[in-house]
């Protein structure tokens, strides 16, 4: 929530880009954007009308062809004109994707995006959300308590206990130091 601008630290600052958040928040949400299992987006809007208003915030070019894009990378094309009220969980999860990645972030905020997943779409998830970084050159900063989505996704992992840093690496770094295989 702070790096989103929504509450202010109650000490020291933030810098994303370079640039002070506080003094640059604007020109920094136009860079990024953000997905949580916990948001909800307005539920009286079908899946397109919601990605279509979040394209126009984001001023996107050509929304209809990336709007239809995410949605088929997120395989809810079918679900185009359902009311979001209407939607599972594991739906509004792969809409929350889709209007993450509609303005092309270079830095991506994560909170638990497979949390309300089957497994087997959870692994696709993985899998788009890999793919998509690496296309993308995308930078994310992922949440969650899944170790799996942990190993697969991220490079640096740092495990906080009460806001504080109890360990901070690679995968293979702190596997290594709990004499473990994997995390």
């Amino acid at each position: 929530q702070m790096m989103l601008g929504l509450i202010k630290p109650t000490s020291g600052r933030i810098e994303v880009f370079g640039l002070d958040l506080e003094k640059h928040r604007i020109e920094i949400l136009k860079r990024m954007n953000f997905s949580s299992t916990y948001a909800n987006l307005p539920s009286n809007l079908t899946v397109a009308q919601n990605l279509k208003v979040f394209a126009g915030l984001y001023s996107i070019k050509k929304p209809k062809e990336i709007i239809e894009e995410m949605m088929a990378v997120f395989e809810i094309s079918h679900l185009a004109k359902r009311g979001t009220g209407q939607l599972s969980s594991g739906e509004s999860t792969r809409l929350n994707l889709c209007k993450a990645f509609l303005n092309n972030p270079e830095l991506l905020l994560l909170d638990e995006p497979t949390a309300s997943l089957d497994p087997d779409i959870a692994d696709k998830v993985r899998t788009m959300i890999n793919r998509l970084r690496y296309e993308k050159n995308l930078s994310i900063l992922y949440t969650s308590h899944n170790m799996r989505d942990i190993e697969t996704i991220c490079d640096r992992i740092i495990f906080l206990h009460k806001g504080k840093i109890i360990i901070e690496g690679t995968r293979e770094e702190i596997a290594q130091h709990f004499n473990e295989l994997s995390l």
